[in-house]
């Protein structure tokens, strides 16, 4: 009688174990490495989704690197992208539209910590009431901290455009904000996500190395360097539960599986 339990305990053991390596092999099949996505920097995060309290993006970029997240370049993105090596706890953090509240209320928290980020900017609001101004991009570009990249030269929905239209979104506008900081633009973002396999090509030949979107779905490659999912970040992330939910590599796997249902 004691083999026989002895017996069912080992057999129980090894089924145990292999439930747990399974379960762990399939989880790490889902990982997406995270870029988080923020727009505004500011007091409307009550009424709108595309903002962010200065105070919650201090907590979260100060979670970072307290907790020794690998924070890099999304132009470093392809590379271990290439290889398919992530470190451990790597991440990437972008802005889409180009604030003026990015300078004054993200810019000076990123630089404090030594964190990059990328800034994409639409050349044809730069200036303009609540943009930012071509002296806060070229100050921002050359700190090292703030890479700066494209969302178009008119913030265009692509998909479907005319040639020559997407030539002046995607070529000329990456031409235009070089013209500006003297430094080469590598990242493209497409605005509101919008993209075709015709647009990612167009942005491909145009000379990018990584362009993101918000998130194709599930069907979508998980770590395609023309299409990058990303993460939007707003109020709920102010619970810091959420925030590192959002930033684990897995919440990607999650929210496709939550928003298909």
């Amino acid at each position: 009688m004691y083999k026989k339990l002895s017996g069912l305990r080992y057999i129980l053991l090894i089924g145990l174990l292999v439930f747990l390596i399974a379960g762990f092999l399939y989880a790490r099949s889902q990982y997406v490495v995270p870029i988080i996505m923020y727009h505004s920097i500011d007091k409307n995060d009550a009424i709108s989704r595309l903002s962010v309290s200065p105070e919650s993006f201090k907590r979260q970029m100060y979670f970072l690197k307290r907790h020794n997240y690998n924070v890099i370049r999304l132009e470093d993105m392809p590379e271990l992208v290439q290889k398919n090596h992530f470190p451990p706890k790597t991440i990437s953090i972008t802005f889409d539209d180009g604030y003026e509240n990015n300078y004054t209320h993200a810019y000076p928290v990123l630089k404090e910590l030594g964190l990059p980020a990328t800034i994409f900017i639409v050349p044809m609001l730069v200036g303009r009431e609540g943009y930012l101004t071509w002296d806060q991009i070229i100050e921002m570009s050359e700190s090292g901290i703030i890479s700066i990249g494209s969302h178009s030269m008119t913030h265009a929905y692509l998909p479907g455009l005319p040639e020559q239209r997407l030539r002046i979104e995607i070529d000329d506008s990456k031409r235009s904000i070089e013209s500006h900081i003297k430094r080469p633009v590598y990242a493209f973002s497409y605005p509101t996500g919008g993209f075709d396999e015709h647009v990612r090509e167009r942005v491909r030949q145009a000379g990018y190395k990584i362009a993101v979107g918000t998130n194709p779905g599930r069907t979508y490659p998980k770590h395609d360097i023309y299409a990058m999912k990303r993460l939007r970040i707003s109020k709920t992330s102010d619970n810091m539960a959420v925030f590192f939910i959002e930033t684990s590599g897995f919440y990607t796997w999650i929210k496709e599986h939550r928003d298909e249902d």
